[in-house]
């Protein structure tokens, strides 16, 4: 795709670091007019298929680093933010870190897409309606797949008695940069992704014949997503329906061949599970400390697959005296996390669900019926359970050893840490010195770049 004069636009007004504002465009830059640059905007694997999930995933419970390791990590202001997300620092940015941060890089894909929803209207009347409705529905389903993701990170778990009164997200629904638009409520942040969602499903195919490109499958798949984090189940259950009507397929682990290396093919090619790719690239400059999930996912996860769990031996093959991570269903490198949608979820989201709707029947059904497809053929027995709490655990226990490094780890802290039962306390021990993360801390929500706040205005999460 030819270089557009979009990506000097990603300083999105106070979204990106003060260098981005004083580029110019280059002479061989030029402004998109025809449907097909509009499409090739949105078709840009590299930027619209990637995801702002750094800071979640370095502060999660799925890796640790060894303390040698820890000492010798590189320094600079590019590395510092690193590591003190990794121990949750209350301070993480110290500004002048480049553009590649969670907040820039999804205020970026926010812009293009607002840029192609602009295109999408000036071309009505001069293009075919359904390519132009095309194009409409990809570019909402990107703002809202980037607002959901923005969310998790810099914004306060949803509750619905509260959330008209908590700080959500500059929603920018227009790609001119000059207008000051501040941080909305984070009820108004979750009723923008809804109404992008909804707007975005009559026009888009049931499915795609690639899965870089979102259908009717992938808007349900997020709505489910997005239902579950606001605690609001039946309407997570009936988007699971819709999603798995159009899309239900589940691999059987038991015809993957064992071998050294990756584990699934490049891209999600041939993945039958695959609703919509998304990946998160790890730079080993921006995003250092995520690389170690590669060499040291957490032992308690390692533990708790059962025997004659295919998982275990096709997620994490042995490197050494430890094990390596392999199991991405992007499966295109080992720094390369698959961070998008698939039937698995689905069904664990229609699982969980079920259950706390009291629908026991229907959650234990589809909780066997993904771990038959992740057993050794002839050695699984299905679980059965009529207790709701023993049902539910078993589910929350699976999503964390199903979606493993998907990006959804952190947001499944978050959400869970609101019933005691299921709250945890995240714990790093580094030369001996104690880290702690207790369930509801501050800390949960991340802080938002230095140059965001200062150029945008915004006001900063309380840490």
């Amino acid at each position: 795709m030819r270089v557009l004069i979009f990506l000097l636009a990603a300083a999105v007004c106070g979204s990106c670091g003060r260098e981005f504002l004083d580029e110019k465009p280059v002479a061989r830059q030029r402004v998109p007019s025809t449907l097909a640059d509009y499409l090739g905007l949105m078709d840009n694997t590299g930027v619209m298929n990637a995801t702002s999930h750094a800071l979640g995933m370095m502060g999660s419970d799925e890796y640790f680093v060894a303390d040698g390791v820890y000492g010798t990590f590189p320094v600079g202001v590019n590395y510092n933010y690193q590591k003190r997300a990794y121990t949750w620092e209350r301070e993480i940015f110290e500004g002048n870190e480049v553009q590649l941060l969670d907040w820039n890089e999804g205020y970026k894909r926010i812009l293009w897409a607002n840029l192609a929803l602009e295109g999408a209207e000036k071309l009505k009347g001069q293009e075919s309606e359904g390519e132009v409705d095309l194009l409409r529905g990809i570019a909402l389903f990107h703002r809202a797949w980037n607002y959901y993701n923005l969310a998790q990170l810099f914004c306060a778990v949803y509750d619905a008695a509260t959330a008209g009164s908590e700080d959500g997200l500059p929603l920018r629904l227009e790609s001119d940069l000059t207008l000051s638009v501040q941080r909305s409520s984070l009820e108004a942040t979750y009723t923008q992704i809804l109404k992008d969602l909804e707007d975005a499903l009559p026009l888009l195919p049931d499915r795609t014949e690639t899965n870089f490109r979102p259908g009717k499958a992938a808007v349900h798949a997020l709505l489910s997503r997005v239902y579950l984090q606001m605690g609001v189940y039946d309407k997570a259950v009936a988007e699971t329906n819709e999603a798995l009507r159009l899309h239900d397929e589940l691999l059987d682990f038991n015809a993957i061949e064992q071998k050294p290396g990756l584990t699934f093919p490049p891209h999600g090619q041939g993945n039958a599970e695959v609703v919509f790719m998304a990946s998160f690239n790890v730079n080993n400059t921006y995003t250092r400390m995520i690389s170690y999930i590669v060499v040291n996912p957490d032992t308690l996860l390692l533990d708790s697959y059962e025997e004659g769990d295919l998982r275990f031996p096709l997620f994490f093959k042995p490197s050494g005296v430890r094990y390596q991570y392999s199991g991405s269903y992007n499966g295109a490198a080992l720094t390369n996390y698959f961070t998008g949608l698939a039937v698995d979820e689905l069904y664990l989201t229609r699982a969980e669900c079920a259950v706390r709707l009291g629908r026991l029947e229907q959650g234990l059904a589809d909780l066997n019926w993904l771990r038959k497809h992740r057993f050794e053929s002839g050695s699984y027995t299905e679980r059965s359970s009529t207790d709701a709490d023993e049902l539910l655990s078993w589910i929350i226990d699976e999503r964390r050893k199903e979606l493993v490094w998907r990006g959804t780890r952190w947001e499944d802290l978050r959400r869970l840490n609101k019933e005691p039962r299921f709250a945890l306390t995240l714990t790093r021990v580094i030369a001996g010195e104690t880290y702690t993360l207790p369930p509801g801390d501050n800390r949960y929500v991340w802080p938002i770049p230095v140059e965001a706040i200062e150029v945008g205005g915004y006001k900063q999460n309380p840490r």
